[in-house]
């Protein structure tokens, strides 16, 4: 039996099937839940707030007709393209829309960014997998499989590898930047490389480097890796080698996102305001939250695991300090990356992600390290082994618990059906939002999930075609719908009031605060006066989904609806 396994498992074959292995583990636990916020009965577009938009401007790039210029650049357009194709491929092989059947048009559009979902979750997947062959040269099997594995399982990555968005996708291509600017480190015991491999690994580093910032911008930041690796291998040949890279960046960036010479206007204008946007903060989102740089860590903990990070993070700064050239490549490229990110208002969760690539190869190399050594070693296996367990609601337990979020019904679907039941037996049943209706709310039409892009006379139509229960929201006297008026309880007094964390988080985190703007004042206290105004006439009826604290673009998957009802019955 053992000659036989010995037969089967033999050293080539498990060359293959062990990678094989982790690109397929890595893409099954994110095909779970993949079809999270889709649309369904109740609504026609996607929980998700930026997929709608994305999927839009995706299908200004027509490949067929060479026009690469979507006239969108907040990021690159390299997504765009291959989001795409992949509508193409969704319209040949499922069926193109009927445009004069309003559901046949958003159930397409609803498959096309399943088709991005899957992109998203190759991407993911693929990511863990260079990790692993980047550990398997640097230090082994072990190494590679505890660094696939803590990547593979990192709760927030997976949550984001289900998004068709453009994060996963960026990270990827840089994790491939990554790989082959490592690829060029000599290893001990080796050949040296012949020239035209060396070659070749300079132009591909540069050329994923380059495709990633075409995704997503920051991704030219990549290129630092493979310079510092040029600067401290190659430092003969290094200005000549550092030209070829950059260069290949830049042309691979053109390539792939061309409105930076054929559309420079459009994209500086977006640019600009991309720089700007993360500059100045996200509305009220991160207002009066720690500094980014303290931020940034504890959204590390959340979504990759607090043992994980230390532990890598610790590891790669002690590899730089002994000199590994590995280590100070990675750390030349994380620390002007993560001040970057630190110094910015925005700070969402998915601005990490090119940190997991660093952090992964960090965590791999100390557990196999620890392996080697008897001693304290083992408390570094027995970390290892709790962080990819998931024993800090990292690793396996974490991402098994946001997964759960994204398999049963959404909070704001079963609040929907609640008051929709509710109201059948009462027709002139109103429901009261505080808030022009979103992704953040409970959808009692089909289109209150539309983008923002839509004009609101356009949403307010949608809604008064509605049918029972009628929704209502307060408006000030311009048109524009108000945050949690108490005009709402006090002037029109709905049967039910329902509101969701993603619109409640803020002003309540906001309250009594000295230290924020006068916006942010002003929303706290129209939330105050909301809720004691709420309190006086109706009761706390029901509550949907867990309540839990999460950077918003982690909440999208469970926000916590309250469901009021009024004390007395308005007779109408």
């Amino acid at each position: 039996m053992a000659k036989s396994m010995q037969t089967i498992f033999t050293p080539a074959r498990l060359r293959i099937l062990v990678p094989v292995l982790v690109f397929i583990i890595a893409l099954a636990v994110r095909l779970v839940g993949i079809g999270w916020g889709l649309k369904n009965d109740l609504h026609n577009q996607s929980y998700h707030p930026d997929e709608e938009d994305i999927f839009s401007f995706s299908q200004a790039v027509e490949p067929a007709h060479l026009k690469f210029t979507p006239g969108f650049y907040n990021y690159g357009t390299f997504y765009l393209t291959t989001l795409r194709i992949a509508s193409d491929m969704t319209a040949a092989y499922t069926g193109a829309p009927d445009l004069k059947n309003t559901d046949s048009k958003w159930s397409y559009i609803a498959r096309c960014n399943l088709a991005g979902r899957v992109l998203s979750a190759l991407a993911g997947a693929g990511t863990a997998l260079v990790v692993f062959f980047v550990l398997l040269r640097l230090a082994g099997l072990l190494a590679g499989l505890s660094g696939a594995g803590i990547l593979a399982f990192a709760p927030a990555h997976v949550i984001h590898s289900r998004f068709q968005t453009v994060d996963v996708m960026a990270v990827f291509l840089l994790a491939l930047s990554v790989l082959f600017a490592l690829k060029l480190i000599p290893k001990d015991g080796d050949e040296p490389p012949g020239c035209k491999q060396v070659l070749k690994w300079i132009v591909l580093a540069g050329v994923f480097a380059g495709l990633s910032g075409a995704t997503k911008y920051t991704g030219l930041l990549g290129l630092t890796t493979t310079l510092v690796v040029l600067f401290m291998c190659r430092r003969p040949t290094f200005f000549k080698d550092a030209a070829i890279s950059v260069g290949a960046a830049i042309g691979a960036f053109v390539i792939a996102c061309p409105g930076v010479l054929l559309d420079n206007e459009a994209f500086m204008r977006d640019f600009k305001y991309e720089m700007l946007h993360t500059s100045t903060g996200h509305g009220l989102i991160f207002e009066g939250t720690a500094n980014g740089f303290v931020y940034h860590i504890l959204n590390l903990f959340q979504g990759l695991g607090t043992i994980a990070t230390l532990l890598a993070g610790g590891t790669l700064l002690y590899a730089a300090y002994r000199r590994q050239v590995w280590a100070i490549a990675l750390v030349a490229f994380m620390i002007p990356y993560y001040i970057l990110i630190g110094r910015a208002e925005v700070k969402f969760m998915r601005y990490t992600f090119p940190l997991y690539v660093g952090l992964a190869v960090g965590f791999g190399w100390a557990v196999a390290k620890g392996q080697e050594n008897k001693k304290v070693g083992r408390l570094v296996v027995g970390a290892g082994i709790l962080a990819l367990g998931g024993i800090d609601l990292g690793g396996m337990i974490g991402m098994v618990k946001l997964t759960g979020y994204m398999t049963g019904e959404d909070p704001r679907d079963a609040a929907a059906r609640y008051v929709k039941d509710a109201a059948r037996s009462a027709p002139n049943t109103i429901v009261g939002l505080p808030e022009d209706p979103w992704f953040w709310s409970p959808p009692f039409y089909p289109d209150s999930t539309i983008s923002r892009h839509t004009s609101p006379k356009s949403r307010v139509e949608a809604m008064l075609q509605s049918s029972v229960p009628h929704e209502i929201y307060q408006m000030t006297p311009d048109g524009k719908p108000t945050q949690f008026d108490k005009r709402l309880i006090t002037e029109i007094k709905p049967d039910f009031v329902t509101y969701s964390s993603l619109e409640y988080a803020d002003p309540e985190r906001l309250q009594d605060r000295q230290d924020v703007s006068d916006s942010g004042k002003a929303l706290a206290l129209q939330y105050k006066e909301f809720v004691a105004a709420l309190q006086k006439d109706y009761d706390s009826n029901k509550e949907f989904g867990d309540d839990v604290a999460m950077v918003q673009d982690l909440a999208y998957i469970q926000p916590h609806v309250r469901v009021w009802k009024r004390k007395t019955p308005v007779i109408r």
